[in-house]
């Protein structure tokens, strides 16, 4: 936060700045109670209200041992939370144990409400629950046993996700036998972490004579929105390198933790740099063993991690093999991978084949390891973060617990424009996504080549033959390029994308569906937007604001200013009768705020949904921030405001 108000003050000046925390603190306000780190159900002032659109049902209800903000929000039932949110579900996170942790994070929660579970919880939110809402349990334990009930009293989903091995030292305080047996009867669905505690639940079935369930193999996963290794990010302060630098993150606690592997290694090289993230407040009495090239950094928000990851050259699971680390799927091997970093690991039977991970479990084997200095295979990275992102982990629940329907409005209805320039870097990962969740939409994809000159046009003709129409555009420009695009166009929905986004999930057009289904004066929907100033120029976007500027609980929002062309949604009726982009625009800068004010201009409304399951790696062909650029947008900024001055000023109404 630090950093972009800095930022803002450079650009805009200190009354600007004091006027954008303002409201960036009163949004948060309004959206959360920031008082409490527990919350239900915020009210919002009825001005409002008819702004927002409700997320559509099923609610889902994460039922978790500790707080969203443990572990800097980087624990498991975190990411579902998070993904879900992300999917446009309407989160409830209930936890059953207080934090114990020395540093406690007043984080983003994006959920409608954070509750720790007593013994009146039970009835707090039983007005909040529906039939076929899903509940998803992560333990055994006897504090769950009212929510259990509940949702078994109002006909819900359950899913029981075996996620530790709990009859060792790691199930005190938490396991309870009938619990298990409870959760095992009435479950819809069964799932286990590791390949281990799967058989496990299989083992249970058996003793416990329950049948007909079905048990399902997910690991963790990654969030790899965050944790991305094409990221330029800059190095942390407090990482301290040397000839290798190594890193390690999460719990520092437990009988299952290899600290003799860690610390023979460092005392045998001084000249490596072992960097460890997490609560050490009491593991005393392994500090005072510990050389000094052993480094405590603390605990770290989960955002913070990707670029510790980046600087270093490994990455470790010092985890011990037996009755613990042999049921343990590490989330955090998911987030190394996927930042493109090798991974030292002990041989733990879940992760024995994932790419760029090496075993041992004796200093002198990691001594080996290192001494081959092998080379980290970013292609088999990407492909097996594309199989284990929390996106695909929650599409897999949903799709073995709601029954599949396949009659989308938007099936064999969609045309796909996608600029290109210069960027066949990204290009490629967006098409394959794009191509890789079609089996709901049977979309059309059109690429329009604005003049590249890297060879991504040729690479494009001779990779995605048959697969995508590809058209070329005489000069560089968005608004003649998407303007080519739609000429192609043969469906009823036009979609814009940008070459630097990709998609997430099979399901990852159903938020805007869900608006077009319940929303009658939709002429546009976009999954980015901003506010004017006060000299109606292009000014403030949603990712200023806490929570990109959407309560937890609500589907989209009409009361923003303008909104941005990747991600946005409209009808080729009303595409032509704005007469598509303004070619005045080209190359770039402003052509989607000027194609938000023609929508409004025709009677029709515009709306802002945050969950198009797609993620964004921005400024891949602006050059945004150069002298250049900055030009630029000054330039089109004048022709804008004059053009909408003249025409209907009155469409300038919401500023920030």
């Amino acid at each position: 936060m630090i950093n972009k108000i800095t930022k803002h003050l450079k650009e805009y000046g200190p009354i600007e700045t004091t006027k954008w925390l303002y409201n960036c603190v009163l949004f948060k306000i309004r959206s959360r109670k920031i008082k409490s780190m527990d919350f239900i159900e915020i009210e919002k002032e009825n001005k409002y209200l008819k702004h927002l659109v409700p997320k559509i049902k099923p609610n889902v209800f994460i039922v978790a041992s500790v707080p969203y903000y443990d572990i800097g929000g980087g624990q498991r039932c975190s990411g579902l939370a998070k993904t879900f949110n992300k999917m446009g579900y309407n989160v409830n996170y209930l936890y059953a144990f207080r934090s114990s942790e020395s540093t406690k994070y007043n984080i983003e929660m994006p959920m409608a409400s954070h509750l720790f579970i007593k013994e009146n919880t039970k009835e707090k939110i039983a007005n909040i629950v529906s039939a076929n809402d899903l509940f998803i349990f992560e333990a055994p334990s006897s504090k769950f046993a009212d929510i259990l009930d509940l949702a078994i009293e109002k006909k819900c989903k359950i899913v029981y996700e075996n996620i530790d091995n709990w009859e060792t030292s790691l199930g005190n305080g938490v396991f309870d036998k009938d619990m298990l047996i409870k959760l095992l009867k009435n479950a819809d669905l069964l799932v286990g972490s590791a390949k281990p505690l799967v058989e496990q639940l299989k083992n249970y079935l058996k003793e416990y004579k329950i049948k007909d369930k079905k048990v399902l193999y997910l690991a963790n996963a990654v969030d790899d929105e965050l944790f991305c290794g094409l990221k330029k990010l800059d190095k942390p302060t407090d990482l301290i390198t040397d000839k290798l630098t190594f890193l390690y993150y999460g719990s520092l606690w437990g009988e299952w933790f290899d600290w003799d592997l860690i610390i023979d290694l460092a005392i045998k090289h001084p000249r490596y740099s072992f960097n460890i993230i997490g609560d050490y407040k009491n593991i005393d009495n392994i500090i005072k063993l510990c050389p000094h090239n052993i480094h405590f950094l603390g605990l770290k928000k989960q955002v913070d991690l990707p670029a510790y990851l980046k600087y270093v050259d490994y990455s470790l699971i010092p985890f011990k093999p037996g009755e613990i680390g042999d049921y343990v799927s590490p989330l955090k091997i998911f987030e190394y991978i996927s930042m493109y970093t090798k991974v030292l690991s002990t041989t733990l039977p879940d992760i024995k084949d994932y790419p760029n991970v090496y075993y041992g479990n004796t200093v002198e084997e990691w001594e080996k390891i290192i001494a081959e200095n092998y080379e980290v295979n970013k292609e088999s990275a990407d492909n097996f973060i594309e199989e284990n992102t929390w996106c695909n982990r929650v599409t897999k629940i949903i799709e073995n617990i709601y029954p599949e329907t396949n009659n989308s409005i938007f099936k064999d209805n969609l045309s796909i424009i996608i600029l290109n320039y210069n960027n066949k870097n990204i290009i490629f990962k967006s098409l394959n996504s794009l191509i890789k969740f079609n089996e709901i939409y049977n979309y059309e994809i059109i690429v329009v080549d604005n003049g590249s000159t890297d060879g991504s046009y040729e690479l494009l003709e001779k990779k995605y033959k048959g697969q995508i129409k590809l058209v070329k555009n005489t000069k560089n420009g968005c608004s003649s390029g998407r303007n080519l695009g739609v000429q192609q166009a043969t469906k009823k929905y036009l979609l814009f994308l940008d070459s630097d986004q990709w998609i997430t999930n099979k399901y990852w057009l159903l938020p805007y569906e869900n608006i077009l289904n319940n929303v009658e004066d939709v002429g546009l929907i976009g999954w980015a937007a901003g506010f004017f100033n006060k000299n109606n120029q292009a000014y403030h976007v949603v990712d200023s604001f806490p929570y990109r500027y959407m309560p937890s609980d609500s589907l989209a929002r009409n009361d923003i200013g303008y909104l941005g062309s990747g991600g946005m949604l409209v009808t080729k009726e009303d595409f032509n009768k704005v007469e598509g982009f303004d070619i005045k625009y080209d190359p770039t800068c402003y052509e989607d705020t000027d194609f938000s004010l023609k929508i409004r201009n025709i009677d029709k409304e515009i709306y802002y949904c945050p969950y198009l399951g797609l993620i964004h790696l921005p400024h891949q062909t602006t050059k945004s921030g150069s002298k250049e650029h900055q030009k630029l947008i000054k330039q089109k900024q004048e022709y804008f405001t004059n053009k909408w001055q003249k025409i209907n000023k009155n469409l300038f109404k919401y500023k920030k």
